[in-house]
């Protein structure tokens, strides 16, 4: 089954389902991951990275091997930190998953040292110890908030490489909503958006610790949704950004209806529209989005110049050729993209302070990641 059968497909149920067996294909192997067997002990193999994960999710625990919480929803917010080691091989833009387990620690990624936290308390408290352990510098946290179809084992390995790769010396934290991890339940997914809202402002407080220095925000694909109406909350309560220590809102391939987002980013002061959007011509998930969506055409298929116009730095990918992901993970998985992220975090500033960048604008990245501007909307 070919991607131009996905595009042409006349139904809904069929796009999914063409969707479905295309995932299944380049996504063979165990989908569950967390705390499983390895041929090795991760400390046993010599140069591997690790990386602490703290984890806040709306799903509920499970007792299956491997899944640590489940798609199903969960009526409180779930607080919980894994560790996830790298291998020495890794390349960047690449996830290292097993084909069959015992995975292998000098190959794959591997999640282990699965926490519970009992209360929030307990998260805050091991949360600032860590902190506390950074140099004052690096007293950052990174949020990451996933995308549809995707089950907790791949949210973490999706946060893991992104750190990784983009060199994030901060605190990575995930925000895991009840995505059902299966392609055919679109509208589940929607809902779990939907149920996790309170969930994520919740989160957002949480977060609010005086030994933080700085905050990005990265979300992707449907998970944009949730990050735009938690903020739109927030915005209606105490106001977007009073501490202003929230220097970036990353808006990967955002599955979010057009007119919901001018809707949404009205409520962002003019001035404090710190908001990231990538998008590209040729996603192929957003076109199956829309689609089920009843046409309307998804924030991430928009081009960077109308994105601008709203007051927010557009940066079009489509020039950027990525295989693996249907051009729908452009953020992680091309090596050109990560690069540009990667320096912005480093930096710990925000896009629109790097040089040549400033809200209205947009700018496509080439082949080569070099940058070049599009147009500036008027002011």
């Amino acid at each position: 089954m070919s991607i131009e059968l996905i595009k042409n497909n006349s139904g809904v149920t069929g796009l999914l389902i063409g969707l479905t067996f295309l995932l299944l294909v380049a996504c063979s192997g165990p989908k569950d991951l967390i705390d499983v067997p390895t041929i090795a002990p991760v400390d046993s193999v010599a140069k591997v990275t690790k990386h602490r994960i703290f984890v806040a999710t709306s799903r509920a625990k499970s007792s299956e091997a491997g899944v640590f919480y489940s798609g199903k929803r969960s009526q409180q917010l779930n607080f919980a930190s894994v560790t996830v080691s790298i291998p020495p091989e890794h390349k960047t833009g690449k996830i290292e998953r097993p084909n069959s387990l015992p995975s292998d620690p000098q190959k794959h990624f591997v999640i282990d040292q699965p926490v519970n936290f009992e209360t929030r308390e307990a998260f805050q408290s091991d949360l600032i110890t860590y902190l506390s352990k950074l140099p004052k510098d690096k007293r950052n946290l990174l949020l990451f908030v996933h995308g549809y179809n995707t089950n907790l084992t791949s949210a973490v390995l999706q946060i893991s490489q992104f750190v990784e790769d983009t060199g994030y010396d901060g605190v990575p934290v995930l925000f895991s909503w009840a995505s059902s991890g299966q392609t055919v339940k679109y509208v589940y997914d929607v809902n779990s958006v939907l149920v996790a809202r309170d969930h994520l402002v919740s989160m957002f407080s949480t977060l609010q610790l005086s030994a933080v220095q700085g905050y990005d925000v990265v979300a992707h694909s449907m998970g944009t949704l949730l990050v735009m109406e938690a903020s739109r909350q927030i915005a209606l309560t105490t106001g977007i950004n009073p501490t202003n220590k929230v220097r970036n809102v990353v808006l990967a391939a955002p599955d979010i209806d057009i007119d919901l987002f001018i809707s949404q980013i009205k409520l962002f002061p003019n001035d404090g529209r710190n908001i990231v959007v990538l998008v590209s011509k040729d996603d192929v998930a957003l076109r199956a989005s829309k689609r089920v969506a009843g046409g309307v055409q998804r924030v991430g298929q928009v081009s960077a110049q109308e994105l601008s116009k709203l007051g927010i730095i557009a940066i079009d990918l489509s020039e950027i050729e990525d295989e693996s992901s249907f051009s729908h993970s452009k953020y992680k998985d091309s090596p050109a993209v990560v690069q540009l992220l990667g320096e912005t975090l480093e930096e710990k500033t925000s896009f629109n302070q790097r040089p040549n960048l400033s809200l209205g604008q947009s700018i496509a990245v080439g082949v080569d990641g070099a940058l070049r501007s599009i147009s500036e909307a008027s002011n």
